[in-house]
């Protein structure tokens, strides 16, 4: 989740209001994806807890919370469906105390601890073979006869992008021709929309700009004209955007065909893990990534270094 920031808002605020309303004053201002899981939190939370305003909000406690927690575990959920569920109605709770929406704020950190996430978790990164079986692959699925070509093109490329740039399917989904301009002597693509809600760029390296715009002159040629750069090429909405969950199934069909289970979340890993085992500065690889944090970034791959270069390797033998 992306670093909440308060706005200004009048003063006398009714304390009243539905939560989901409350929801779309303070964060109204925040990226769609950022939006919408805040709100898709919020309402799951709401709906256990029977809320019908923020003022039943503020009369819980975190004992009520705890108790949330536990029922999603309960449920079922993973640990870091978890973890980010509690995250987000940790935020709203104390964003919407700071607005004045709730006089208490019933989320206590200090009692509601993080799930513990298996090192084993679906969030891994890939190795440089299995992306090229992956790429191998793709040449051989039997996609849709009409558009076959067109399909085969769209997921080697979406898959090299998502890989290159270290980009979110969220943003690869909101990309379109016009964000891909020329920077100096660089590409760049422009993310107007970004989970810190704030413009930013990435750069394209000159062999993936050669593609795309290989790629943009097939869709011509199929008559095809439309503004995005990974379009839906489905024959209901054929040219229309491609949205972030078809984007993830396109990518998981890639990894079924060779057996590995995973999501577009791979690429991104896989790529800010490779260029920290290659050496490059930590600050950099985080600006890469566009993490808020370099200790975000440095999970990516210290638990497999712990592993690979544990200190009891070199520990004298018996």
């Amino acid at each position: 989740m992306t670093a909440l920031t308060t706005v200004n808002l009048p003063q006398n605020l009714p304390r009243s209001l539905p939560p989901q309303r409350a929801l779309e004053l303070v964060f109204g201002n925040y990226a769609v994806n950022t939006r919408r899981a805040y709100e898709r939190a919020l309402k799951d939370f709401q709906k256990w807890a029977d809320l019908h305003s923020t003022q039943d909000l503020e009369h819980l406690d975190s004992l009520k919370m705890l108790e949330y927690k536990e029922h999603l575990r309960l449920s079922g959920k993973k640990s870091a469906s978890i973890n980010q569920a509690m995250s987000a109605l940790k935020k709203i709770c104390r964003v919407l105390a700071e607005c004045g929406y709730i006089q208490q704020n019933p989320f206590k950190s200090s009692l509601i601890r993080n799930e513990k996430v298996s090192q084993l978790s679906n969030k891994g990164a890939l190795r440089i073979n299995q992306l090229q079986q992956m790429l191998d692959a793709n040449e051989n699925i039997a996609y849709d006869e009409r558009v076959e070509t067109l399909l085969r093109h769209r997921n080697k490329l979406l898959l090299k992008f998502l890989y290159f740039t270290a980009a979110r399917r969220s943003e690869a989904s909101v990309l379109n021709w016009e964000n891909i301009r020329q920077d100096g002597r660089f590409w760049i693509a422009i993310l107007e929309e970004t989970k810190s809600g704030v413009p930013q760029k990435l750069k394209i390296r000159e062999e993936l700009y050669q593609e795309l715009i290989v790629w943009r002159g097939d869709l011509q040629l199929a008559g095809l004209s439309t503004p995005w750069v990974f379009p839906s090429l489905g024959q209901r909405s054929m040219g229309n955007q491609m949205t972030g969950k078809a984007i993830n199934e396109a990518i998981r069909r890639l990894g079924n065909a060779i057996g590995i289970k995973i999501s577009t979340h791979y690429l991104r890993h896989t790529a800010i893990t490779l260029a920290l085992e290659l050496g490059e500065p930590l600050q950099k690889v985080q600006a890469y990534a566009r993490h808020a944090s370099a200790n975000t970034t440095v999970r990516y791959f210290h638990d497999q270094q712990l592993l690979e270069k544990n200190p009891t390797d070199t520990l004298p033998a018996l």
